[in-house]
Parts: C-alpha cells; structure tokens; sequence
C-alpha cells in the first residue's frame, strides 16, 4: 500500500510516496480504508524540523494524524457490527496511507450517514483544537475574542464555536477572505497586513485572544494595542514580552471522547458547517503543503486516497 513519509528535516519536498506492506491485523485492529487525511501545519513544522523540542521523532515517519474512511476487516476481538461503518479517527503512527490500523478504539468514531467523509475528516486537527480553545479560555457572552489565523482549518470552526457561545469576534484576516469570514459570523475584521497595532486600537477592546498561527509579529502588534488580555496560542510555545495583565499560556490537550460525539452532532444537525478548501489526490501531497504555507487559507486543505 501506499503512504507518505517524512525521510529527512529538509521540508515539504524531501518527503516521499513509497509501498509497503498492508498493516497485519491483531484481535483489537479495526482496518479501515482510508478516504480523507488532513493537511495539518504541524506537519509542515515536523518536516522542518521546527518541533523537535516539543516532538522529537525518529525517521522515516509517516505523516498525517486524523482520517475519514470505511472499515473493511476487524480482528477477533473487535466488533463485527463496525464492518462497513463510515469513520473518523486518529493514528498516532500516521494517517498519510492507504489503510490504517486502528488497535485503540477510542480513537475511532462512527460518522452519521448524513455526514460526508470529506467533512467528516476536517474535525480532527481543525474542530477539535477550536473546541479546546474555547473550553480552556472559558469563554461567555460576556467575552470579546481576538483570533488569528481566522479563514484557516482551525479559525473556522473557532469562529463558529465563538458564536455559538454568544462572544464578540474579531479577526485577523487577508481582505480577500473578510466577506467569507463575515458571513461566519465575525464582527469585527482586521486586515494582518496593514497596520494591526492602529487597527485593534480603533475596536472594541479584545480580553481574550486565541493564536491559531504562532506569528510572533502577529502576537507583539496585538500586545502593543490591547492592554488586559489572556493569549492562549495552539502553535507556539514562545511569546514575546508583556505586561503583568497580559497572561500567556499554549495548550494542545484532548478533548475527549464526548467532545468528538459532541462536534459530530453539530455536523450532523448543521449546527457546525466544514468549510474544505482544495481536496487533492494523494499524488499531489507536496503540491497541497506548499499551498497550505504559500496561499491564504480558505477553511481545510484535503489530501484523498
């Protein structure tokens, strides 16, 4: 079968499509038949070698953390019910391949038929980091709320969350991108280009901020016009200096197995909208990491099998 591995930390272009052997079932695997993987950033940044600190790992690797796809074969003791079932899941070991085996069955969840696999696969890496965001932040009505990276994998289900809680949103976010922000929902849009510092001074005053892309000129234009703000970045481990009432933390957690069940609801009952911006043969998996990193996102980039 075919996957895509990570050979070296010279970037997107040294990484490489080879055969191997299909995985060999165990009495706990569920394989499944892989039909969407995600084009994450922390890929990218694993390529580079820039999260070796956070995340060291040994070579080859292959690439990709969430799927979609169908169950073909279980093992003894898994259910035979899951045969046939549409899916979303994580694979530690990587998701950049054409089946995978999945031995932990919390990390395998079953997609409602309604639901389309393209769709489904944007939750893992994009939904689920912007539920933790917005449970970690704590954030009411009562909160107005700063994002960057708004338009992206992440921002778009943050966006949606956001208001679903009833906080005041502001984004930062490429001109080209503010009509389909603002019909997400966004109130206030601040164009990352320009000056953000005269910008953010001119709106309502951001108490929290929720870091979707780890710029640190992004961060210290923000520390310069806002005063008394919590910052929670989901891509960087490094802030710039601040004040005694500006408090900086970054957090990766899970959110569980009910926050999964959770999210697929929303889609389901159209609560949440997936918003995929190129799906892309798997082929073509350099092609798609370039215009995640060169191109202004417009929700989540697809890689298909």
């Amino acid at each position: 079968m075919k996957v895509i591995q990570q050979v070296s930390f010279a970037g997107i272009d040294a990484i490489r499509d080879v055969e191997i052997p299909d995985p060999k079932l165990s009495p706990m695997t569920a394989l499944v038949e892989t039909a969407y993987v995600p084009v994450l950033p922390w890929d990218v940044m694993t390529e580079k070698g820039d999260l070796q600190n956070m995340r060291p790992v040994q070579l080859p690797l292959v690439i990709g953390y969430g799927f979609s796809g169908v169950v073909s074969k279980v093992g003894a003791l898994r259910s035979s019910n899951l045969i046939g079932q549409r899916v979303i899941g994580a694979n530690p070991a990587g998701a950049m391949q054409e089946r995978i085996a999945s031995n932990l069955p919390p990390l395998l969840f079953k997609v409602r038929d309604n639901v389309r696999l393209r769709d489904a696969a944007t939750l893992i890496g994009g939904a689920d980091a912007a539920l933790m965001a917005v449970n970690t932040m704590q954030v009411s009505s009562g909160d107005t709320v700063l994002v960057t990276g708004a338009s992206g994998g992440v921002g778009t289900y943050l966006i949606q969350l956001l208001k679903m809680v009833g906080a005041h949103v502001e984004a930062l976010a490429s001109p080209p991108n503010f009509d389909f922000l603002k019909k997400l929902g966004v109130d206030d849009l601040v164009d990352y280009s320009a000056d953000v510092t005269t910008q953010l001074a001119n709106l309502p005053h951001a108490n929290k901020v929720i870091d979707t892309v780890g710029r640190l000129d992004l961060l210290e234009a923000i520390i310069a016009a806002t005063r008394h703000f919590d910052l929670l970045s989901l891509s960087t481990t490094t802030f710039p200096e601040h004040t005694q009432d500006q408090t900086f933390r970054f957090a990766n957690s899970s959110i569980g197995l009910n926050g999964y069940k959770r999210l697929l609801n929303w889609l389901s009952d159209g609560t949440l909208q997936a918003h995929v911006q190129t799906i892309l043969p798997v082929e073509q998996i350099k092609q798609a990491q370039h215009q995640l990193v060169e191109e202004h996102s417009h929700g989540r980039i697809l890689i298909k099998f």
